[in-house]
């Protein structure tokens, strides 16, 4: 009767102590994540810069985390259907958005509102590249370099042209800043995306653009001449091309930012396991070397550095589109 009465008070024990791990494993919503494949969203075409920079970044992710990353791609309506789509989904880290200065910066900024909230409806997940456009013009242009440009465009306005993917787009918000800064007139001439624009100036019918690494053999080639770029760092992309506020326009700073969010109610400890593992991805030497053919810096950094850059696009387009009255759809 003794043993029978130990082995039952042990037994019950157990129990006891199984229930009340449960509890502690279910706190634990990062536990055994991710068993399933992960689905990235771009909000774009297949073939753009984003698009090969977020499928360089999923194929790493897929290895360290054991499942695959997978790009999902959701252009149109200015990135809104692809970030509306992650906006909505469920926050289980298994849907997320290759976040930019476009779907975080000039989309808002020109929109007249918007189903989802750009900050409280997803969680930063990690910053991990950043370019700054470069500023380039048909050899015919007349000016050697920025300042020369300057000069020329005050004394010939409406004369220079800049070639852009579209209103609201990166090229045309660094067009209306550089308008403003330097006291010119550059006039847009808007194009259904950056391909068709800039083969529109390598053959001499518009004058300028604001390229990306694309350019650089292009520049080497002397089929373009670059001015200066947009970040107040150097690019190191570009080695001996000042930046604008090298060049001529103090304070000048819009670089592009790229990165990753996921869904706003999405438990913080999976954003932490996908933040380590889109910087340990970044630590590749590989994709760094990727990286750079590409023209893009690595960045790199924690959830709450995505969220400040986050916001600095927010509130640095939003001024933009009110100084140059760009106008909301």
């Amino acid at each position: 009767m003794k043993h029978r009465i130990t082995r039952r008070a042990f037994a019950a024990a157990l129990v006891v102590l199984s229930c009340a791990c449960l509890p502690a494993m279910a706190q634990d919503p990062a536990a055994g994540f991710p068993n399933k494949p992960i689905r990235l969203v771009v909000p774009y075409a297949p073939g753009a810069i984003t698009d090969t920079a977020a499928r360089l970044v999923a194929e790493r992710m897929s290895a360290i985390l054991g499942q695959q990353v997978l790009v999902d791609n959701r252009g149109g309506a200015g990135t809104r259907i692809g970030v509306q789509h992650v906006a909505s989904a469920a926050p289980d880290g298994y849907t997320l958005l290759y976040v930019n200065s476009i779907t975080h910066g000039s989309m808002p900024a020109m929109s007249k509102s918007l189903p989802f909230d750009p900050v409280k409806d997803f969680a930063p997940v990690a910053p991990l590249f950043w370019y700054p456009n470069i500023f380039v013009c048909h050899p015919s242009v007349p000016a050697n370099n920025l300042r020369e440009l300057i000069a020329y465009a005050k004394n010939n306005p409406g004369k220079l042209t800049n070639a852009t993917a579209g209103p609201g787009s990166g090229h045309d918000f660094a067009g209306a800043l550089f308008n403003s800064m330097a006291g010119v007139n550059i006039l847009h001439v808007h194009y259904k995306g950056g391909g068709p624009a800039l083969q529109d100036v390598l053959a001499g019918h518009v004058n300028c653009i604001y390229g990306d690494g694309n350019a650089k053999p292009l520049i080497a080639a002397g089929k373009l001449r670059a001015y200066g770029t947009t970040g107040l760092q150097p690019d190191p992309n570009f080695p001996g091309v000042p930046t604008f506020d090298q060049a001529g326009v103090p304070g000048f700073n819009l670089p592009i930012n790229q990165g990753l969010a996921a869904p706003g109610a999405t438990p913080p400890a999976i954003v932490a396991k996908l933040n380590a593992a889109a910087n340990e991805a970044l630590r590749q030497p590989q994709l760094q070397q990727r990286a750079r053919e590409l023209g893009l810096n690595i960045a790199g950094g924690t959830p709450e550095k995505m969220a400040q850059i986050i916001q600095e696009d927010l509130v640095k387009f939003a001024r933009i589109a009110d100084d140059a009255k760009i106008p909301k759809e």
